[in-house]
């Protein structure tokens, strides 16, 4: 696993056979272009997948001016949300009906509600080994046409990064715990419960 943004960027620049960089601020041109690109390329692929690292749960208290139409409710999202997984109401069930709108959730469920999310996760030590593979592969496909000027090596290292993301998700989804889509019982079944 990585230790460093640092080394994910390196990994990229060598799979393009570049030069490594010492800090996001070195005075080269592959430093420069990383120290842009880094943080779209990890918010899109944590974005990508419900990543065990970067799950979060939180409980949101409602704003306190209602919505102009259409919802009853408003809900702030954290600051370092991402995507979201699943919307809970107090009672437990889940929230079938919402909208995201400009970083609030709208919906008709009253106060408090509980989200599961992605979050922006900025610790590459928390990231797994084939996650940090998915990050480096998909920065390396972003890196590929500005430093090279080959739209066939960049399309290459994209192709590398779909593959490196189908395994990295299938990976992370065996190893949390799917909820079950059984019905609890005969005539929940018939309910559709």
């Amino acid at each position: 696993m990585a230790t460093s943004v640092i080394e994910i960027c390196n990994n990229a620049l060598l799979d393009l056979g570049e030069d490594v960089i010492m800090s996001l601020g070195d005075e080269s041109k592959a430093a420069g272009l990383c120290n842009h690109r880094w943080p779209a390329v990890r918010d899109a692929v944590l974005r990508a997948h419900p990543w065990n690292c970067a799950m979060a749960q939180a409980e949101l208290a409602s704003g306190v001016v209602a919505p102009l139409w259409k919802w009853e409710y408003k809900y702030n999202l954290p600051t370092d949300f991402l995507r979201i997984v699943q919307i809970v109401g107090q009672d437990g069930q889940e929230i079938m009906d919402w909208e995201i709108q400009g970083g609030i959730i709208l919906c008709n469920e009253a106060a408090p509600i509980y989200i599961a999310y992605v979050r922006r996760e900025n610790d590459p030590k928390k990231f797994d080994a084939l996650l940090d593979e998915a990050l480096s592969a998909r920065l390396a496909a972003s890196l590929a046409y500005p430093l090279s000027g080959s739209t066939s090596l960049a399309q290459a290292y994209w192709a590398i990064y779909q593959e490196k993301l189908t395994e990295a998700r299938g990976v992370d989804a065996r190893e949390g715990v799917p909820e079950s889509l059984t019905p609890t019982s005969w005539l929940g079944a018939k309910m559709g419960r």
